[in-house]
């Protein structure tokens, strides 16, 4: 961008929230998200006990960042690969954040202004009509081999 280009002005009106609705989407999405990641801990944390941090998964939250303080080979096996435990870090450093940001969506939702409901006017009655000036009729209309209708002419 050059000096002399005029900066284009931002154009929003602060006056604009999400619908009344949104709130309680997002606390479900929120929820879904922290569930999925938590079943995903709960998973590894059931299937590997035994590994470094393994029981700590099993905690809702906290149990990937308490796992994540205890990486390294198992015991009894000091030459483990080290890409594994590498490897390992990393998905449950994902999982961590996968199961906060649930919870960060969640608490988006309880704080998250919303447009103000809107009251619904009343409606306008409609002309009375006198009777003497309207003709309608009912007419079956055959509309195809298997088909037939009820059309509805007149006049007011």
């Amino acid at each position: 961008m050059r000096a002399d280009e005029p900066v284009e002005p931002i154009r929003y009106d602060p006056k604009d929230f999400p619908p009344s609705y949104a709130p309680g989407s997002l606390m479900l999405v929120g929820a879904a998200t922290t569930t999925a990641w938590y079943g995903l801990a709960l998973g590894g944390g059931l299937l590997w006990p035994n590994s470094p941090g393994g029981d700590d998964l099993v905690i809702p939250v906290a149990g990937p960042w308490m796992a994540l303080a205890d990486t390294g080979c198992p015991d009894g096996k000091p030459n483990c690969p080290k890409w594994w435990v590498v490897v390992r870090a990393i998905l449950i450093g994902i999982d961590g954040v996968g199961q906060a940001g649930g919870l960060a969506a969640m608490a988006e939702a309880a704080f998250m202004p919303t447009e103000p409901t809107r009251v619904s006017r009343p409606r306008r009655a409609l002309p009375a009509l006198s009777t003497d000036s309207v003709e309608v009729f009912a007419l079956p209309m055959v509309t195809g081999r298997d088909a037939i209708g009820l059309g509805v002419f007149g006049s007011f």
